[in-house]
């Protein structure tokens, strides 16, 4: 036999299916958020881990000299070093269409099949390739437009081709750790050949190694000790007569997109609270309707002996019901697109994905979530149902103030042209106050995040476009070797398309620390004085100006490296074999901390320090036709490389401007899908708030429908009358969502920025989000309306004078 109380569960639960599913529906969304969030986060953050770990990547990277495997042998018996490897890396040009010639990085191993520094996962394929072929890096694959079984062409720095067979593809966890600037995202496309193929593309020595990769035997997250372990491997090297051009260090932890990770899970992290938040705003407000509504039978169970902890334990076993249908539902749901999504994502953020598994962490937070959250949610009507007297419940007193209603008709009856269903769908919008409030919270909150990812989403976009205005140019082009920039405008001055032309100097670096030891490898740019086509975004003091001599501009990462330096501190490097000394004027901003080492110097400077005057091995090219495409810049590249090769110069790499900014919306790419998701969830959740909302009073407004219909109100009439409530409150939440959109937006922004670049930013404001979301609200307020509307209008009058 079932007790009463729980037959009187069972019926709440199937008596009003629709109010059922609302709830369950409300919980389950929020489970589902927190499920798919912490499904992502625990995934990926363990795959990255575990990935990283396995492919045994480096701690330290010396380039250097040409050296040979006697000197790497060696060098495994310095102090600290557990294992050494060195590699041949050099780049040239691959062609991807037909006449399209786009960068490739080259590494040719000693023993490919036997790596033991940042180890290779074959993919597809074959691995090691042997002569002539080679073998391709997954995430720049695309950009090739070939796979495996198909030929390539390279071109060699002298202007030959060579065809090579692509037999594999291959993850390189460490794909663009010692990257300068943008790491992995900017990083050209990788590949792997024997030694053999070095020199069969024309590289000398092809046997030598320009590249020690290493890492360490312990505190290998300590970057004072990689320093030092560096510092013994490179004193070693020069002791056998190489010269080191630079030295980098990498935790064993520091996964090159771990700051991006942190950007993505901080944003999952604040929007799933909010979800989980707004979720719980929907169950307060159906258990109080529901309380409200079963008033009577409150008063009926005290009359015959109820005690208020059974009537608690009653609604309580309710709630559970609610709690475990959401949870079966949430939970599968969750796992699947938790996992597709990290699926998806797994090359754009260079994880090896583990494949689907069961994650207790995730199930369990569910689970406690789906069980508690309501309960608390449902405490406060639940606590003051129980709490009223037998005499309140059964006159239904505390059901809604009717003098406060009928005052607000007759105010509203008292305005010239308004009619009285209007007057009377007006009243009724604020006749639940309580039960208002809970919804514009709620769709209001939903509108808010809704609104907020647009903003940010746009805020990441300018982002990317102020990024690209360091790269200013419809063409960038690299030579092998630096060459006089009158003779280059000479060469190309038949080119009509183009307009502008400047020469930029560059060249690596080394930190002299305070004790004379070498630090971090520091790339320096040398634009021209005046220069049109770089852009800054200074964070602090001021950029290279005409006259500059040893003024320098640093951007963010040297602040998060090393936060003691201020404007008008000096920095000792070491350029070309000789210790300088520069003054700091400004700090910019630019890739955040996926970046290396960058600074801004004046060109006449460091072209005095090179031996170099009058010369660039760096050339930017502007046209005529403004706003070019992608196609017309690459189309000009053509036309200026050809003009170059006939001329005998030897070209290593030509970029459209646009590139860059395409290669850098690739990772906010990303994010921005994880905002739209989730704006999309929030959009969900305030649509199951209106929508219950309105269908509790249309449901409680059953009886009055039908005295209406009796005194000759028409469906239409009726129709209308909920219609306009429904729109009145969206309308309302609208411009509650709009004001909020303003301190949410800047909540997810500094989140993003913090994560990414180790400060807060500004944001930028779309109309696309406030009118996208006004229509959304509009719609939703239309559907919330009709159907409750017209489900109370297919019943008779007798039915709905009869309805409790």
């Amino acid at each position: 036999m079932i007790r009463p109380r729980y037959r009187k569960v069972l019926s709440d639960l199937w008596i009003n299916p629709t109010r059922s599913l609302l709830v369950i529906a409300s919980i389950a969304v929020g489970l589902f958020a927190l499920g798919t969030i912490a499904t992502i986060h625990y995934s990926i953050s363990s795959d990255m881990l575990t990935g990283y770990a396995a492919a045994n990547p480096a701690n330290i990277q010396i380039i250097t000299s040409l050296f040979d495997q006697e000197l790497v042998e060696g060098l495994r018996q310095v102090e600290g070093v557990r294992e050494v490897e060195g590699a041949r890396n050099f780049g040239l040009r691959l062609e991807a269409r037909p006449g399209e010639w786009i960068a490739i990085n080259l590494r040719a191993l000693h023993d490919p099949q036997n790596v033991v520094v940042s180890k290779l996962l074959l993919l597809q394929g074959a691995w090691p390739p042997a002569d002539h072929q080679v073998v391709i890096e997954r995430y720049r694959l695309p950009d090739t437009y070939a796979g495996v079984g198909d030929t390539v062409r390279v071109e060699m720095l002298d202007g030959q081709v060579r065809q090579l067979q692509l037999t594999g593809v291959v993850n390189e966890q460490s794909l663009g750790a010692f990257e300068p600037g943008g790491g992995f995202f900017m990083a050209p496309v990788q590949g792997y050949v024997t030694q053999e193929t070095a020199g069969w593309l024309g590289q000398p020595r092809p046997y030598a190694f320009n590249t020690l990769y290493a890492t360490v035997s312990a505190d290998a997250d300590s970057t004072a000790h990689l320093h030092e372990v560096a510092s013994r491997l490179r004193a070693k090297m020069e002791e056998a007569g190489v010269t080191v051009v630079s030295v980098a260090v990498r935790g064993a932890a520091d996964h090159p997109n771990r700051t991006f990770s942190d950007a993505v899970a901080g944003l999952l992290f604040v929007l799933g609270l909010l979800v989980v938040f707004l979720s719980g705003f929907l169950i307060t407000n159906t258990l109080q309707a529901l309380v409200a509504q079963q008033m009577q039978q409150i008063g009926i169970m005290k009359t015959v002996g109820g005690r208020r902890w059974q009537i608690i334990l009653v609604y309580m076993s309710l709630i559970l019901a609610f709690s475990l249908a959401a949870i079966v539902i949430a939970v599968p749901l969750a796992y699947q697109i938790g996992f597709r999504i990290v699926q998806a994502l797994v090359i754009q953020i260079n994880v090896n994905f583990q494949g689907f598994r069961i994650i207790p962490d995730a199930i369990l937070l569910q689970i406690a979530v789906g069980l508690l959250a309501p309960q608390i949610a449902a405490a406060i009507p639940i606590l003051a149902g129980s709490r009223l007297t037998i005499q309140e419940a059964l006159s239904g007193i505390n059901q809604g103030s009717a003098a406060s209603t009928d005052h607000l008709t007759a105010a509203l009856m008292r305005l010239r042209g308004l009619s009285r269903p209007t007057a009377i769908a007006l009243r009724n919008t604020f006749r639940r106050k309580s039960r208002l409030l809970l919804t514009l919270i709620t769709l209001s909150l939903g509108g808010a995040i809704f609104i907020a990812t647009f903003n940010v989403q746009v805020s990441m976009s300018d982002y990317v476009d102020r990024v690209s205005r360091y790269f200013l140019g419809d063409v960038n082009l690299t030579l092998a070797y630096p060459y006089r920039i009158d003779d280059m405008q000479r060469l190309l001055a038949g080119i009509p398309d183009i307009s502008y032309m400047e020469g930029w100097t560059a060249a690596r670096s080394e930190l002299v620390l305070e004790n004379g030891e070498a630090g971090e490898s520091v790339t320096l740019l040398g634009p021209p004085p005046d220069s049109r086509l770089v852009q800054p975004i200074l964070l602090e003091g001021r950029w290279i100006q005409p006259g500059d001599r040893n003024a320098v501009a640093i951007n963010e990462r040297f602040v998060q490296t090393y936060p003691e330096l201020r404007i008008g501190d000096t920095l000792r490097l070491n350029v070309n074999g000789k210790e300088t000394d520069w003054v700091v004027v400004g700090f910019f901003q630019l890739a955040g901390k996926s970046s290396g080492l960058l600074a801004y110097v004046s060109y006449d400077y460091l072209s005095e320090i090179l031996h170099q005057p009058n010369k660039a091995i760096t050339f930017r090219f502007v046209s005529h036709q403004p706003d070019m495409t992608m196609e017309q810049q690459k189309a000009l590249g053509r036309v200026i490389e050809e003009r170059l090769k006939r001329q005998g110069l030897e070209i290593k790499e030509s970029q459209a401007g646009k590139f860059v900014s395409a290669s850098a919306a690739q990772g906010f790419n990303t994010l921005t899908g994880f905002l739209l998701f989730l704006a999309g969830l929030t959009a969900v959740v305030g649509s199951i708030g209106l929508a219950g909302a309105m269908s509790m009073n249309v449901m409680e407004r059953t009886r009055e429908i039908g005295v209406m219909r009796a005194i000759g109100a028409s469906d239409a009439i009726l129709m209308r009358m909920v219609l306009l409530e429904g729109l009145t409150i969206g309308l309302v939440s609208w411009v509650i969502s709009a004001g909020l959109a303003f301190p949410i937006t800047r909540l997810l922004a500094d989140v993003v920025s913090n994560a990414l670049f180790g400060s807060t930013s500004g944001y930028i404001l779309t109309p696309t989000g406030f009118v996208l979301w006004l229509a959304i609200v509009l719609l939703l307020a239309i559907i919330a309306s009709v159907l409750p509307a017209r489900s109370a209008s297919r019943l008779t009058i007798r039915e709905v004078l009869a309805y409790e």
